[in-house]
């Protein structure tokens, strides 16, 4: 248990800091466009940390993850194609390689934004209602921490540079009809690095709309 414990801190602690000196790192001018290059890392970065915490490797729970990263790719996708799901936006450079002009590590990020926020409400109740509802309640209002910031960092851009309500709207349900199915297959996640994750993301980008 000491064993487990000191892993898990040590985890956390390098993931506090990786997020702690790109934020740095995005905020002085000279150093910038380096971090933003890292964008990818410090996505595979936190989806590692996240699996090395919640040590949950079974059969069930992976078939769950690349559900979920399945689905977020997909609908990110298609929105790409079409432009009917979230409105007009294409993404840049800055998340690393793109199949049918989405980035990969997209899905990624849907991966652990979604299996985090579901393991912060399941902290607090097991109600199915609350399971499904809440954590697309979390993931959209950091979803609007995140448009403003993403635009400014060339992440991704949007049509006329407006943010259509759609896109909020569209996040909520995608979120719903993942958390539905997270739900069904009943995993126990860590709610510490569920909180973690959730809380330095939002402090990231929170600093980062302040500051840019």
């Amino acid at each position: 248990m000491i064993k487990s414990n000191f892993i898990e801190n040590r985890c956390i602690s390098i993931l506090l800091l990786f997020y702690f000196f790109g934020l740095l790192g995005i905020c002085i001018p000279t150093t910038r466009d380096l971090f933003i290059t890292l964008t990818p890392l410090n996505l595979f970065i936190t989806l590692v940390i996240f699996y090395k915490v919640n040590n949950d490797y079974s059969k069930r729970f992976l078939m769950l993850s690349f559900l979920v990263f399945i689905l977020g790719f997909s609908v990110e996708g298609i929105g790409v194609a079409t432009g009917v799901l979230f409105g007009s936006y294409s993404y840049g450079s800055a998340f690393g390689f793109k199949l049918f002009e989405t980035p990969i590590m997209i899905g990624v990020n849907w991966l652990f934004l979604a299996l985090s926020t579901y393991g912060i409400v399941q902290f607090f109740t097991n109600k199915g209602v609350w399971l499904i509802l809440l954590p697309p309640v979390l993931m959209t209002s950091l979803d609007l921490l995140v448009e403003p910031v993403a635009m400014k960092l060339g992440f991704w851009s949007w049509k006329n540079d407006i943010i259509p309500l759609q896109n909020y709207a569209m996040w909520f349900l995608t979120s719903i009809f993942i958390h539905g199915i997270i739900y069904l297959f009943k995993p126990k996640i860590n709610a510490k690095i569920s909180f973690i994750i959730i809380g330095v993301s939002a402090l990231f980008f929170g600093f980062l709309n302040i500051l840019l």
